[in-house]
């Protein structure tokens, strides 16, 4: 598709991981991060290589929040856990802007690193405050939050970026 979908990503995006977040269900979470995916691949999608991507980007995201509710950072009504299925229907809705409503963050390094500081712990602030997923430690759990997404985001973003490259003949350019 031709012309400028940043906004209706964004749109797009933020009111997935609203219903997502909101919904808590492991049985909707999925019908809901589905139901992204088909529409964000049929309006906008990058063929292959993109598909490829947001794989590889739910299976990293599947193993950082095992990780993360492993050691602590996060807590269900303040017991340890396992992180819920809902949690792990975030990450395709992520992975989908990369190559989207964040392209322009790839070339601008120090910009994507302080954004995913920033909009990473905020997402997960966000995140606590309407669920019974929990900070293991209100304090150091938005640091270590913080901290991880000024390395991930500016990753993921380069990574994007290379995918992006990779498949340039297949899609029309946006």
């Amino acid at each position: 598709p031709d012309g400028d979908w940043s906004s209706d990503v964004c749109s797009s995006d933020l009111i997935s991981w609203l219903a997502i977040v909101w919904t808590q269900s492991a049985t909707l979470a999925p019908l809901l991060a589905a139901l992204h995916l088909t529409l964000h691949f049929t309006l906008m999608g990058r063929g292959w290589p993109e598909a490829a991507f947001v794989a590889g980007v739910v299976l990293f995201g599947l193993g950082l929040d095992q990780t993360l509710f492993y050691f602590g950072v996060f807590t269900v009504d303040g017991q340890p856990s396992l992180p819920p299925v809902w949690i792990s229907c975030l990450w395709p809705v992520l992975a989908t802007t990369c190559m989207h409503a964040f392209r322009g963050l790839a070339n601008r390094i120090w910009l994507a690193v302080v954004f995913g500081g920033v909009g990473g712990a905020g997402s997960y602030i966000a995140g606590t405050n309407l669920s019974d997923v929990q900070f293991g430690s209100p304090t150091w759990g938005p640091w270590i939050i913080a901290a991880l997404w000024m390395g991930l985001f500016p990753l993921l973003l380069t990574v994007a970026r290379w995918y992006n490259s990779s498949g340039e003949g297949e899609h029309v350019k946006n």
